[in-house]
């Protein structure tokens, strides 16, 4: 009895060996934007196929949309494990075929932990062929001259120098650039995280997705500031979701290049630091008023920030609309409206079209701060 649990144990132990050894090989893999699309795939294929209970025996294809990436010795059987998605208008399908039957009545044919496997994987196939395409829309929009282009890099440079970088150190951060047009996916929740983004125009909205079309933003992004700093050390995917709410233009930054700034520059390192703090306590800030306050409360401490940090301005412009307002605050769109209109009979605030004007600032600031 001890020596068949034994065995099933050490079983397991070398099954959970192969998968996570598969698991780091992709992800090495997957920083590789160079290797050939077809290349690339049939290696990590051969990596899913040695991954498997039964390796011998087993053969593996990824689909990407109309093309098929297999090594030669690929066919199909009935014995079949799966796993599909669909990001950003791309198809990914990951499958795994059993040339042989099987006949072991102690094991089931495909593990649990192997239809795990084959799902992150997916997904992280799925984050690079998005982050590919990134890469060469940067390729063909090098080609575009913009006037604004010299104003906005010497904008960037002067930020940059003061996070303590040498100019060698910005020039290798400032390489590639990208422009999103509003309403595009600049990075999305659960893919894989390989680079962060610093914004220099336009505006992002930072959001948590939820399985229906009600998501919570948790902030809005504007020039000079950087998306993925959480990723850095610890996180392999992004915790969020982030959407071009104007037309932006962002550098992509590859996360082992920022990683390795920080390691060897530590004037830079305590500033991204001082930065991502003051980033964690603005977000426990607004989890405080969302958790603590009634629904004006919230609506009004959503006005101030967008009104005093995000456009520095009483008017807050149109690109920020009902159901944006209404995630930022964490209610209902309905229940924002009527509240809004409930703010303009008060001449709290105007409501022109789109845009909100905040008339009356000290009234707004006493509902927010009686909640």
């Amino acid at each position: 009895m001890q020596n068949t649990e034994f065995e099933s144990l050490s079983k397991n132990l070398i099954e959970r060996q192969k998968e996570l050894h598969c698991l780091y090989e992709v992800e090495e893999l997957l920083t590789d934007l160079n290797l050939p699309l077809k290349q690339l795939m049939n290696k990590i294929a051969l990596h899913i196929e040695n991954s498997m209970q039964y390796n011998e025996i087993a053969r593996c294809q990824i689909i990407i949309n109309d093309e098929v990436f297999c090594n030669s010795s690929f066919q199909k059987t009935e014995l079949k494990l799966s796993a599909k998605t669909f990001f950003e208008g791309d198809f990914i399908e990951v499958d795994v075929f059993y040339i042989k039957p099987v006949k072991d009545e102690r094991h089931p044919i495909f593990l649990v932990e192997e239809q795990s496997l084959l799902n992150t994987l997916t997904s992280k196939i799925a984050s690079y062929i998005n982050y590919r395409k990134l890469r060469n829309q940067f390729d063909k929009s090098k080609k575009i001259i913009n006037s604004d282009n010299t104003e906005s890099e010497e904008g960037v440079i002067q930020w940059l120098k003061n996070f303590s970088l040498e100019p060698k150190e910005i020039e290798q951060l400032l390489q590639k650039s990208i422009y999103f047009k509003k309403g595009e996916t600049l990075c999305k929740q659960s893919t894989f995280a390989n680079y962060l983004l610093l914004i220099t125009e336009g505006y992002i909205k930072l959001y948590l997705e939820h399985f229906v079309d009600h998501h919570f933003i948790f902030k809005i992004i504007k020039p000079f500031e950087i998306i993925g700093l959480s990723a850095i050390f610890d996180a392999s995917n992004y915790s969020f979701t982030a959407s071009a709410l104007t037309n932006s233009k962002a550098y992509v930054i590859e996360k082992k290049l920022f990683k390795n700034l920080i390691l060897h520059n530590n004037l830079f390192a305590q500033k991204v630091l001082f930065a991502y703090s003051e980033n964690y306590n603005f977000i426990l800030q607004r989890l405080n008023s969302i958790a603590n306050k009634q629904a004006l409360g919230c609506l009004s401490d959503t006005l101030l920030y967008l009104s005093e940090v995000i456009f520095e301005s009483p008017t807050i412009e149109s690109f920020i609309s009902r159901k944006d307002l209404a995630e930022l605050t964490g209610i209902s769109t309905e229940n924002t409206v009527r509240l809004l209109s409930d703010l303009k009979s008060n001449k709290i605030v105007a409501l022109n079209r789109n845009e909100i004007e905040i008339l009356d600032k000290s009234k707004l600031i006493k509902l927010s701060q009686h909640g």
